[in-house]
């Protein structure tokens, strides 16, 4: 049992910022064929407070996708990171 509510995008009765956030990332999962899910339930549980989910969502594109590094680059940078932290990749 979740200690938080998950927010459901698709309930009318939560917050109009929450549905629209979690639709969006809803809406960016729906071409991936590596994942077998739509919904991340980490961003449903933050949706309780959707403006902290909205700048993490921010964040998150600005520091992975909208960056100069490529690819190959990102890649390195997370096996640095992995190594540094003795995380197993």
């Amino acid at each position: 049992m979740a200690r938080l509510n998950l927010v459901d995008p698709d309930d009318p009765e939560a917050d109009p910022l929450a549905r629209s956030l979690l639709g969006g990332v809803r809406e960016g999962m729906k071409d991936r064929t590596d994942v077998p899910w739509r919904d991340i339930n980490v961003y449903r549980a933050m949706a309780n407070h959707p403006r902290i989910l909205e700048g993490l969502l921010f964040f998150g594109d600005r520091a992975y996708r909208r960056n100069s590094l490529t690819p190959a680059q990102r890649e390195l940078a997370y096996l640095g990171a992995s190594v540094t932290n003795d995380c197993h990749y």
